[in-house]
């Protein structure tokens, strides 16, 4: 039988996580129902030696190994341009799958047929992915209808690629489009899925965590740096928005949001707290005053702070984490707590 998912993971020198990333599916229930799609971006450690060791582990398993590197996005597009079944699982090659994810995916593909695509819960993770540090604020599983209501509510969520799952059929439809094909901005997946979900379509979300996140290994901040990675988000949000949203003010005015209190404030949030120099804060203030500064929360949270110290933001969040239930921390455990009973 034809496997209902494909888990697409496209992969640059990350043997060792991509290892994991393997291990966690082979741990799952219904693991025949699924496609393992590796493509390798022309890696130079030993990715492809580690992902041959898992050929005979899957009854559905393919293994692309790219000549040259094609880049973050390009890599992107190979791996799931290789899809066969009809659901197509976005992954990232340092991230894993949660304890019944797969089965409870299936579950819901069977309650929504109809559905264009899913957003799964995430608990994140420290980079050794032994302990919870958070989880992700996603709400009740339920069914949306249309791409304004979506991106109204979850646009922050739909940027995390190994959350997502889409119609492979409706997916290569837009990705034909040289509109697509030109866009360059580490989001296109965003933009896709919005065009995907249009006007009418429904779009289901699982709350439960079904994917496991590393925290503390973002590529793009250790290629740039986190200001540039911090304007990366900004730009290409703020594209996505015009793109998707450009006769809908309400829609733009809630996505931004939405996206600067979860990308730009974890940005902010990940530059006090590290213990290595912090350059550009004046650079960050100014860049989003022009990109925020109608927002309160602007003034009242990012400007304060950026500009104080270090030693009192650490402080100060640790404090948060320890005894404020709310914070993400206190979630994640009780999640952890509620699936060990």
């Amino acid at each position: 039988m034809t496997p209902v998912i494909s888990i697409c993971i496209p992969t640059y020198n990350r043997a060792k996580m991509l290892s994991e990333l393997l291990d966690s599916i082979m741990n799952q229930e219904n693991v025949d129902d699924i496609e393992i799609i590796i493509s390798d971006d022309a890696s130079t450690d030993d990715t492809i030696s580690i992902a041959n060791l898992y050929s005979h582990s899957f009854k559905n398993y393919k293994l692309i190994s790219q000549k040259t590197n094609l880049g973050i996005d390009g890599n992107f597009l190979a791996v799931v341009a290789a899809a066969t079944s009809p659901y197509i699982w976005l992954m990232g090659d340092d991230d894993r799958l949660e304890p019944g994810s797969i089965r409870r995916l299936l579950d819901a593909i069977e309650l929504w047929p109809d559905a264009v695509g899913f957003t799964l819960g995430v608990i994140d993770y420290d980079i050794t992915m032994r302990t919870a540090v958070g989880i992700r604020a996603t709400p009740p599983t339920q069914l949306m209808t249309g791409s304004k209501a979506v991106f109204s509510t979850i646009a922050d969520l739909l940027g995390f690629m190994s959350a997502l799952v889409v119609k492979r059929d409706l997916w290569n439809q837009e990705i034909n489009d040289p509109k697509i094909k030109s866009i360059t901005n580490y989001y296109v997946q965003v933009i896709i899925l919005g065009r995907i979900i249009g006007e009418n379509g429904q779009w289901g979300v699982i709350q439960p965590p079904c994917v496991g996140f590393r925290t503390g290994n973002d590529q793009l901040q250790a290629r740039y740096g986190w200001l540039k990675r911090l304007k990366i988000d900004a730009q290409a949000y703020g594209e996505i928005e015009h793109i998707l949203f450009a006769d809908a003010p309400e829609t733009r005015a809630i996505m931004r949001k939405r996206i600067f209190n979860t990308h730009i404030m974890a940005r902010v949030m990940n530059a006090k707290t590290t213990t290595e120099p912090t350059d550009g804060i004046i650079s960050a203030i100014i860049f989003l005053a022009k990109n925020y500064g109608t927002l309160p929360s602007y003034w009242i949270i990012a400007v304060p702070l950026l500009i104080s110290p270090k030693w009192f933001v650490r402080f100060y969040r640790g404090l948060y984490r320890s005894y404020f239930k709310s914070s993400g921390t206190n979630r994640a455990s009780l999640n952890q707590g509620a699936r060990g009973r």
